[in-house]
């Protein structure tokens, strides 16, 4: 038995090699073709294994682009994303080759970006999908973080979806037949069902079994050891508000790789468009008060064997509060609490520093600036002479005295926008 893994050996080499999704292979096809500096990049987005970097790969070579490739493995600082692809994105002509029609650039696994090790990556990747001359490649299993909302807005989002099963048995029909495996075709539909669509964990599963047996049997199939799957923000939801047990909305969360505070407040904004009977909504309300009790205590006594506590009510115990039948109707993510927060960062911050001025002057507390000085002012700034005096003490910028007025923040033109890019 060969030492390398399937998913390279039968890894496509053409664009018609790669299964499924179809219309996502002519929209990034075409995309391609269309490319010139100043359009967007494409950000290819779905469920791990699907084809979304494959299909990069693939395309590349057919159309004979020297390809360069960043990945999860990478730590992507603002520094190591300009130090890799910068260079590439801002001087196409030294890195295309005898032969070749240019530069492709893949970033890869981009909703990876976050904590300390990854400081100003998602930062420094905006700069460079700005101004680009070479065409730029996004891929992500989940682009619902609240993080990527203003990278999605510069790129053109390109969907992914499971591939159908009729497509991934043939393909492993086809894999057994290259390598002399005989099969029960019920073990080869089971390894199907059990990966939901995901290429690459199908023939993972095909080459475990293989590696033991020359034919594979139902009984292979189902000694495999179990997949630990992650699933989006929207699945999570979908198996907390309508779990067919409680068991089944607490796996959800082992499930799911977002913050307990941050789905919590997901939860909370999505319960009452999914519960409609009154008494299902009180008694989820409830749940989802006793979980915020018990998080509240791990933040305030740092007792972190409370948080089960908490999360078994935000799961098991919404679950447990649906006594009628409902339907999803799709669901809202990131919470509104954090999109209000992001829209009024720049004020908040914008007053937080005015606080600054008024304390450093007035030596007191920016909380006390801000409780018992800064209403007076707003008011005393409505006389025109007496906030010419003012703000010529506190040395105040215009901003800080449009805020003191009420006077709405002008917003950057379409020609002032397009020159900061």
């Amino acid at each position: 038995m060969s030492n390398l893994m399937w998913v390279e050996k039968y890894r496509p080499q053409t664009i018609g090699e790669v299964i499924g999704n179809e219309e996502a292979k002519v929209m990034f096809v075409s995309w391609l073709k269309e490319w010139k500096p100043g359009n967007k990049p494409a950000l290819l987005y779905g469920p791990p294994g699907v084809g979304k970097t494959t299909l990069v790969q693939a395309t590349a070579k057919t159309f004979s682009y020297d390809l360069i490739e960043m990945n999860a493995s990478d730590t992507r600082t603002a520094e190591k994303v300009m130090k890799v692809a910068g260079h590439a994105a801002a001087e196409a002509s030294l890195f295309t080759f005898s032969g070749s029609k240019g530069t492709l650039i893949l970033l890869d696994e981009v909703d990876g970006i976050h904590g300390e090790e990854d400081r100003g990556g998602l930062g420094a990747i905006l700069t460079l999908v700005r101004n680009s001359k070479v065409p730029i490649v996004l891929a992500a299993n989940d682009i619902s973080d609240v993080r990527l909302r203003d990278l999605k807005a510069e790129c053109l989002s390109i969907p992914f979806y499971p591939v159908r099963p009729p497509l991934l048995l043939a393909l492993l029909r086809k894999i057994c037949e290259k390598e002399g495996i005989t099969f029960e075709e019920e073990a080869l539909k089971l390894i199907v069902s059990r990966c939901e669509g995901d290429v690459r964990s199908a023939i993972n599963d095909l080459q475990s079994v293989a590696e033991r047996t020359k034919h594979i049997r139902i009984i292979d199939v189902e000694n495999l050891t179990p997949r630990n799957k992650q699933i989006t923000v929207q699945e999570a939801l979908k198996n907390i508000f309508l779990a067919s047990n409680p068991a089944q909305a607490r796996k959800a969360l082992a499930e799911v790789e977002i913050d307990y505070d941050l789905l919590h407040q997901t939860v909370h904004d999505n319960l009452p468009y999914q519960y409609k009977n009154p008494e299902d909504l009180a008694s989820a309300y409830e749940a989802l008060s006793k979980a915020d009790l018990f998080f509240g205590r791990v933040k305030r006594t740092r007792d972190w064997g409370l948080l089960s506590y908490g999360l078994e009510q935000m799961s098991m115990g919404i679950a447990a509060s649906r006594k009628k039948g409902y339907y999803p109707i799709g669901y809202k993510f990131p919470p509104t609490k954090l999109i209000l927060l992001s829209k009024t960062k720049s004020q908040r911050n914008l007053k937080n520093a005015l606080c600054s001025l008024i304390s450093e002057k007035c030596h007191v507390s920016r909380k006390r600036a801000a409780t018992d000085f800064l209403p007076f002012l707003q008011v005393m700034f409505q006389n025109k002479e007496e906030a010419s005096k003012i703000a010529a003490w506190l040395n105040l910028t215009k901003e800080m005295v449009d805020y003191l007025t009420g006077k709405e923040p002008e917003k950057p033109s379409l020609k002032t926008r397009k020159k900061s890019r």
